[in-house]
């Protein structure tokens, strides 16, 4: 309906004008006029004021002066070429299209009215036209849809809405399902943190995105569940292959390899951190852990002497050394406990203190020991043919004044009484001469053995700094005829050393008492040792059978080379073989001849016997051996005749 007085539309159930507030009546059916009309009520209870009306031409009757401005006639419909029934009393006015009329007090407004009020409610408000609620409903329903797309959105492209996500216990980020975790674990609850956090990690491996301070984290909730197994796995897995060069991973896996006393893991660990890093509190965490690096006696340099090394560590733990620059400590080293010494030459000296597991950092020393070198000995041997015997005396070497100012090295050791202090060692046996040689006393000693004769001497000085070798070779020719040296066709009682059988010798001298099997230097493989009241002998197994290798014997049964025996003096049995008359050296020993492996010489025994050696090559590339023994009286008490391979 319209309202009566402004024409806004009204809907059926409105009782007042929704734009001016005046009170609505509604249109009645004929139902509701007959009942009125029963009720009395047919007469309207508010009386309207009348219709204003146009001013017209002069004369024309209105109830009221309309003050409002004039409209247009396509504004209010005020053309009409017919009459209107104005009044529902059944009268009839004619009147001309432009002659207006006053609306009765009660009157349903005109078409033209209502055209004019409709007209009014289009210019002042839109929303005076019907609600369509189709689309109302179809408003609401978007609505809905960009509500739900925006939570969508914000739960799945938001950090807060991927952390509500992970609460929720639904599929998030990893970024989030670290927050979560790390919430968890602050709130105490390990084992759920650890729960999110192998989650989070399983996520970061996928995309090859790994989060060193998540991972941190994850370290710290195993440790705090006691799992420091797996502590231990996440913290190296941090350093290894995340961030090698972040120092809170090392911290921690250090924390947690003290925790199980595993020190010397912890040392290492702090040294690749050091190196990683850079971090100085490393390094002096870990000289904290280890022990104190051993110290040297003597320090670093260049010395003119040899030099005589103690090695000490303030703990007292023990020390291991090597000076070969491959050795790995302290696996290759040698367990210090007692003074070494230095020769010359160049040396690298390292050691390492040990306490259990732990090993100190390495001690290193550099020595560069070279010691004046003597002049080579001059002695008044010459080269030459003699026929007679030759007398020798020996003096340390000099240099002329000329030889002094192109030698300035050793002009320099002048006046170094050590330097000056020589030692010569000599030998006229065909030796080479070293410490067991015999010293020159100063006296003269004698060559007289027929033949070629060579005298080899050296001079050592103070510091033990060997010279060059002064070698004379010369020749006698004297009356008589030369001893011959130990060969192989000096054999005992008829057996061949590495040829007679066993079975050959059991037919001879029998089984023995017993039998063991031995093993024998120089011979390959197992021997079989017969044990005999006279001594014993061995056999070793060749491609043809067992052959003797081994005699020993202390009787009369069996009878020497060259007619000698038990019994016989040292002068006895030396006479029978070459001997080029050299006398003792300070130890004792004394050498009869040597040539290459062809050798005779006399040792002394600890126990104050000696033995008479003699060696020689076979024609098949072995070496027979024959050992005279003599006891303590000085005679010969047993024989030894040896094989080797």
């Amino acid at each position: 309906m319209l309202c009566p007085v402004c024409g806004t539309y009204a809907a059926e159930d409105d009782i007042v004008c929704r734009q001016c507030g005046k009170l609505l009546e509604r249109e009645r059916t004929e139902e509701e006029e007959l009942m009125n009309f029963r009720q009395g009520r047919h007469l309207r209870q508010t009386e309207q004021a009348p219709a204003p009306v146009r001013p017209s031409g002069s004369g024309a009757s209105r109830s009221f002066e309309d003050t409002r401005p004039p409209e247009t006639e396509e504004e209010t419909g005020a053309v009409y070429e017919r009459n209107e029934v104005l009044s529902s009393t059944g009268r009839f006015y004619g009147l001309e299209p432009d002659v207006p009329l006053a609306a009765p007090v009660n009157e349903r407004p005109t078409i033209m009215q209502e055209r004019t009020r409709r007209s009014r409610s289009k210019r002042h408000m839109s929303h005076r036209r019907m609600v369509n609620w189709a689309h109302v409903l179809i408003g609401c329903i978007v609505l809905l849809m960009m509500a739900v797309v925006g939570v969508y959105l914000y739960l799945t492209r938001t950090t807060g809405g991927q952390v509500i996500m992970a609460r929720m216990g639904q599929d998030a980020t990893s970024a989030a399902l670290w927050q979560v975790g790390d919430e968890f674990l602050d709130t105490g609850d390990v084992d759920k943190a650890i729960e999110y956090y192998l989650i989070a990690r399983a996520k970061d491996e996928e995309a090859e995105t790994p989060n060193p301070v998540g991972l941190l984290q994850m370290g710290s909730a195993y440790e705090a569940a006691g799992e420091l197994t797996l502590a231990e796995e996440v913290y190296a897995y941090v350093y290894t292959e995340v961030v090698p060069s972040a120092p809170e991973a090392y911290r921690n896996q250090v924390r947690v390899l003290l925790a199980q006393d595993r020190d010397a893991e912890a040392a290492a660990l702090l040294q690749l951190a050091y190196q990683k890093t850079g971090v100085s509190t490393f390094r002096t965490q870990r000289l904290e852990i280890l022990p104190a690096v051993p110290a040297s006696s003597v320090i670093s340099g260049y010395y003119m002497e040899k030099k005589t090394i103690t090695l000490t560590q303030a703990q007292d733990h023990s020390v291991v050394y090597t000076l070969d620059p491959f050795a790995v400590l302290p696996e290759d080293g040698i367990l210090f406990t007692e003074p070494f010494e230095l020769g010359e030459g160049e040396h690298e000296l390292r050691a390492v203190a040990v306490n259990g597991d732990l090993v100190s950092d390495e001690m290193e020393a550099s020595y560069q020991i070279y010691m004046p070198t003597p002049l080579q000995p001059d002695t008044n041997l010459a080269p030459n043919t003699y026929e007679t015997a030759r007398k020798v005396t020996l003096k340390p070497g000099k240099l002329t004044d000329e030889q002094l100012e192109k030698n300035p090295g050793y002009a320099s050791t002048l006046d170094d009484p050590v330097a000056q202090t020589i030692t010569i060692y000599y030998t006229i046996d065909g030796s080479m001469p070293d410490a067991d040689s015999p010293i020159y006393t100063g006296e003269a000693f004698v060559m007289n053995t027929p033949g070629y004769n060579t005298l080899r001497a050296v001079s050592v000085n103070g510091y033990g700094k060997q010279g060059n070798m002064k070698e004379v070779k010369i020749k006698l020719d004297l009356r008589g005829k030369s001893k011959t040296k130990y060969n192989t066709e000096d054999t005992i009682s008829g057996l061949i050393m590495g040829a007679t059988t066993r079975e050959a010798f059991h037919n001879a001298y029998g089984k023995g008492d017993s039998m063991e099997t031995v093993w024998i230097y120089g011979i390959n493989g197992e021997c079989e040792k017969y044990i005999y009241p006279w001594g014993y002998a061995t056999f070793m197994k060749v491609k043809t059978g067992w052959v003797i290798c081994d005699l020993y014997f202390t009787t009369e049964l069996f009878s020497g080379p060259r007619g000698t025996s038990l019994g016989m003096t040292e002068t006895q049995i030396t006479e029978q073989y070459l001997d080029y008359g050299q006398v003792t050296s300070p130890s004792g020993n004394r050498g009869l001849y040597e040539d290459e492996s062809e050798k005779g010489k006399i040792y002394v025994q600890p126990n104050g016997e000696k033995i008479i050696r003699y060696r020689t090559d076979t024609a098949d590339g072995h070496i027979w051996q024959l050992d005279y023994v003599l006891g303590t009286s000085g005679t010969v008490k047993a024989m030894q005749w040896l094989f080797e391979q």
